[in-house]
């Protein structure tokens, strides 16, 4: 079974109040969610899951549109920062922010800890793996969800190791016999494409082969 991570695409900036903490994506972000759909509609899928959280639930949205399938709200799949203002991780350690606690796995501020929040994406990333047997599954989520997963299946007791960017993917093999190994981290490749093949005529395709 394979597992498709997808961080989500580049949120608008400047937003404050409710809008700040749970922001739209960008012009760019929505470039990028379209680059990755295409290159993601180059593989056959079974499933879309994505976290509640409107950057991911608009990332997703260009995402299936793709691949032809609809998304599966996974609440668990949310990023830790839930309800809180939204800084792009590229300002994370610029600015003095409250984000320096999170690189420290302190989580205090967000009202849970690096332990709780591991467990939380963990026990998400594990039922899905068990929905869709010798299948593969596109997970559109969060950079410190990647982290925490990703992070425990290569015995990393931090929670933060590396920077996944904006629309980046990450894949992980899953075996019958519950063994978890990480293919690959960061694919970055996709945002580059000028140009992919058409996506909808190419997932019609492969949904004729399901």
């Amino acid at each position: 079974m394979d597992l498709v991570l997808v961080r989500h695409t580049e949120p608008e900036r400047g937003l404050a109040g409710v809008t700040g903490a749970d922001p739209h994506l960008s012009r760019r972000g929505r470039e990028q969610a379209v680059q990755a759909g295409r290159a993601l509609a180059l593989e056959p899928f079974a499933a879309l899951y994505c976290s509640p959280m409107r950057r991911a639930l608009e990332t997703a949205k260009i995402v299936s549109e793709a691949v032809g399938l609809d998304a599966v709200v996974d609440e668990d799949l949310a990023e830790f920062d839930r309800g809180a203002q939204y800084l792009h991780f590229e300002d994370v350690g610029a600015t003095g922010n409250v984000y320096e606690n999170y690189m420290r796995d302190d989580l205090s501020p967000w009202g849970t800890t690096a332990v709780d929040f591991r467990t939380r994406v963990t026990a998400a990333f594990d039922r899905i793996v068990a929905s869709h047997p010798g299948r593969a599954v596109i997970v559109v989520s969060h950079g410190g969800v990647a982290n925490a997963y990703l992070g425990g299946l290569l015995g990393i007791d931090r929670i933060h190791f590396h920077s996944p960017e904006y629309g980046s993917i990450s894949r992980v093999r899953a075996s019958k016999a519950g063994v978890r190994t990480v293919v690959s981290l960061n694919e970055t490749s996709h945002l580059r494409l000028s140009t992919c093949p058409d996506p909808a005529a190419h997932a019609a395709a492969l949904s004729k082969s399901r």
